[in-house]
């Protein structure tokens, strides 16, 4: 059941508070961002979608029941409208423009050391170009439930329901996911070295 707290924010945008709107943008404007980039591989298609996400989420947040949690239904719509786009694209880009916008997202931090060191920076870089490359070439619902898993840290119920699959369908995914990733890089560190 949704917490009443979200359920005022609702009620408040429903009524035409444009600031309760702003907030909502506000608080969830970087992992939509996320979750659409995890589909476009393209940070300017990401931004794009994720406009259309808040856009949606303005029009049919009348429809919002309660039965989830106001992020899920929100990260739902991300996923579709990604989805759409990528139909409308007739095309996915595997791995387009990953390098150039790594830096951007906030949840990138793979560092376990000091990232003032030039080297370490580089490093690191290489890193998150590997990973976001690996990940560009697992099967879209592997990757959908990794990013939002693993990278967005959300827990398994919400990602089931975001996926409409069970739980158990989303430990699978992660799981399949992550072997095959770890091939995948296993493979790039191989021929990079």
């Amino acid at each position: 059941m949704v917490q009443q707290n979200e359920q005022d924010i609702v009620d408040r945008i429903i009524a035409g508070d444009m600031r309760a709107f702003e907030s909502l943008v506000n608080d969830f404007k970087e992992r939509v961002i996320n979750i659409c980039f995890s589909y476009t591989n393209n940070l300017a298609d990401a931004e794009d979608v994720s406009q259309e996400v808040f856009i949606e989420l303005y029009k049919s947040l009348q429809k919002f029941k309660g039965d989830s949690a106001l992020s899920t239904w929100i990260f739902k719509i991300a996923s579709s409208k990604s989805l759409d786009h990528i139909r409308k694209q007739k095309r996915i880009k595997r791995g387009a423009g990953l390098t150039s916008y790594i830096e951007d997202f906030k949840n990138n931090d793979w560092s376990g050391g000091n990232n003032d060191v030039p080297d370490n920076e580089m490093i690191q870089s290489q890193r998150k170009e590997w990973l976001y490359y690996g990940l560009s070439k697992l099967p879209q619902r592997q990757k959908e439930a990794f990013v939002l898993t693993q990278i967005e840290g959300m827990d398994q119920q919400a990602v089931s329901q975001i996926m409409e699959t069970t739980v158990k369908g989303v430990e699978a995914l992660v799981t399949r996911g992550r072997t095959k990733l770890k091939s995948i890089l296993t493979k790039q560190i191989k021929e990079y070295l």
